[in-house]
């Protein structure tokens, strides 16, 4: 799929659906430092994303740019990164869904992952959920399996969910390449998530435990296609809703090891602003 192309039907898909009813509008701003990387500096990234919701579908339609200064030398330039994302969810009864998800990478330093592209199939009943993941990329591919559960209780006006995360990684063909094949061939990660709102207001909060890499994360919308091992990530995060619009805040600090060139310790720092409005 050549980059235009790719651009135009996005375009028409968030123009179709920011005109439609039932939608909410998501617009953020992030920033990222890196410590104790032979690569990365800092960098930023934005990116919108489009829900529209009747009885029984969602669709959702997800674009990101990063821009990341990069140390020069090893690499020759900075780091821009184009990320589109789709997922598609068919509520079948009360209690039963299905679901459907694509992503697709453009990468202008990441030979081995650009244009690589992400899918996801997956099924919900009442607090389970279970998807299994796609990557294909140049000369690897990767599959995860990941199943949650999630708890959900009320103390009056106060609401509470906690999510139990599990994933498995497999990387096929790891050693075709420099850029994976210092990566272990299997993965297994858990993570929690807490969410608590109380009237306007609501508070997140999580963590991942155990190694991952070329993890697809946050149901779908995020994937880390670059040669690092995460060993640690720790998350939390405020917002307050005004009427039709959520204003939201949220710092993720993370611990990892660029695979390809042994280097160990580099600690990943993001600053996340979203804002949200509901037609």
């Amino acid at each position: 799929m050549q980059k235009s192309n790719t651009i135009i039907l996005w375009i028409v898909l968030l123009s179709t659906l920011i005109y439609a009813q039932n939608t909410t509008l998501k617009i953020s701003y992030e920033n990222l430092e890196f410590t104790n990387s032979k690569k990365k500096d800092d960098g930023k990234r934005v990116g919108i994303a489009i829900d529209y919701q009747d009885r029984a579908n969602l669709y959702q339609v997800v674009y990101e740019k990063t821009d990341t200064t990069t140390f020069k030398p090893p690499l020759t330039k900075n780091l821009k990164v184009d990320k589109y994302y789709f997922k598609y969810t068919r509520k079948l009864n009360s209690l039963q869904s299905l679901h459907f998800s694509y992503g697709y990478i453009d990468d202008n330093l990441m030979r081995e992952t650009t244009h690589g592209h992400i899918y996801g199939i997956g099924y919900s009943y009442s607090s389970f959920g279970f998807t299994q993941y796609l990557s294909d990329y140049k000369h690897f591919n990767v599959y995860q399996s990941e199943a949650k559960y999630t708890f959900k209780k009320s103390f009056d006006k106060l609401k509470t969910s906690l999510s139990i995360v599990g994933k498995y990684i497999h990387l096929q063909d790891k050693d075709s390449n420099n850029f994976s094949k210092n990566a272990k061939t299997n993965y297994f990660t858990t993570g929690v998530k807490l969410h608590t709102r109380y009237d306007d207001y609501h508070f997140k909060a999580g963590a991942f435990f155990g190694k991952r890499i070329f993890a697809v994360m946050n149901d779908g919308f995020k994937v880390q296609h670059h040669a690092m091992e995460f060993s640690q990530t720790y998350m939390c995060g405020i917002g307050k809703k005004f009427k039709n619009t959520d204003i939201n805040l949220k710092y993720v600090y993370q611990k990892a090891t660029e695979i390809p060139i042994h280097n160990d310790n580099v600690k990943v720092r993001n600053i996340i602003l979203q804002v949200a409005y509901r037609f």
